[in-house]
């Protein structure tokens, strides 16, 4: 069970914030944080006590890991854009994967009798044929992406340094989330974001991509809360499916939030937003983290749809 010394690696980041916001509302912990730069984004974290640490220099994670001594250690700093990462996939490995090795190299050094959490991707199962959805923990991973490789190479990693330092390590393989404040280029904050535009007649219609596709969305606060379940009785060396194990359609979710803004909304086919969809359905089996965690989603889809749209309202 929990104690008290809590490091969020990568706290003013979006999942890193609603974990923040979890602990800080739910339990009494001390709180420790790192963030990259110096900016407004370390702001609003008064309940934490935050270190600018760069994880692709060590010295900079042993001098935050000496200083607040902690017992738990979630692991949540990375680069995420799947896009981005066939454009220039070097800043990816650097982060997700270098940036790793640093981390559990200052744990070993430090601190190896503390709990951690390495939160990987379901984007490092690549491709996955129908008839086998659900995906579970124990398939065979295929990255198909710069991103989803350096995700499996920091899963690889973890469960190498459990295995030969033992440190005690649990991991994730988190589907699609998102929630309110998420930021542009993820599809619930994009469609929101033209949505408000249209009804303030700031643009006329909104531009789409491929909206047939399905996929595995679950919100941020159930992620984050799935995240504590793990570190509070996730079995050590073991891998977590973060999921729903339900699948919406991207169409579904857009009109969804059309009929919620109670505007009527012109949609465009965008060419340039197509791309060929390889995995028309994609969906995680989640028994794995309910039987061990007792973890249970509390906010579905239509709730979530609706918090993304009024966060951009407001």
């Amino acid at each position: 069970m929990f104690s008290n010394r809590v490091l969020i690696i990568g706290i003013t980041g979006f999942a890193g914030s609603y974990l923040y916001e979890h602990l800080s509302n739910n339990r009494d912990y001390d709180i420790y944080g790192t963030f990259y730069q110096n900016d407004k984004k370390a702001d609003g974290f008064n309940k934490a006590e935050l270190y600018q640490c760069d994880i692709n220099n060590v010295d900079s994670i042993e001098h935050v890991l000496k200083q607040c001594k902690p017992e738990y250690i979630f692991h949540l700093a990375a680069c995420v854009n799947v896009h981005k990462s066939f454009i220039n996939p070097m800043p990816i490995f650097q982060t997700n994967v270098m940036g790793t090795v640093n981390v559990l190299e200052a744990i070993r050094k430090t601190n190896p009798n503390c709990r951690i959490l390495l939160t990987g991707s379901a984007e490092e199962y690549g491709k996955i044929s129908h008839k086998m959805m659900p995906i579970k923990e124990t398939y065979t991973l295929n990255p198909i992406s710069p991103y989803g490789l350096s995700k499996k190479m920091q899963e690889e990693l973890g469960i190498l340094y459990h295995k030969t330092y033992g440190l005690n390590i649990v991991i994730s393989r988190t589907f699609h989330y998102s929630g309110p404040h998420q930021p542009l280029g993820f599809v619930f904050s994009d469609f929101a974001k033209q949505i408000v535009d249209v009804k303030n007649n700031k643009q006329d219609y909104i531009k789409v991509g491929n909206l047939d596709a399905k996929r595995d969305f679950t919100d941020i606060r159930d992620v984050v809360s799935a995240y504590v379940a793990l570190m509070e009785y996730g079995k050590i060396g073991e891998v977590y499916n973060v999921c729903s194990g339900h699948s919406v359609s991207i169409k579904d979710i857009l009109d969804m939030m059309i009929s919620y803004s109670e505007v009527d909304i012109e949609v465009v086919l965008d060419e340039n937003k197509l791309r060929p969809s390889d995995i028309p359905d994609f969906v995680g089996d989640n028994n794995k983290l309910k039987k061990d965690t007792g973890w249970k989603q509390q906010f579905s889809i239509k709730e979530t749809v609706n918090d993304v749209l009024n966060s951009w309202i407001t």
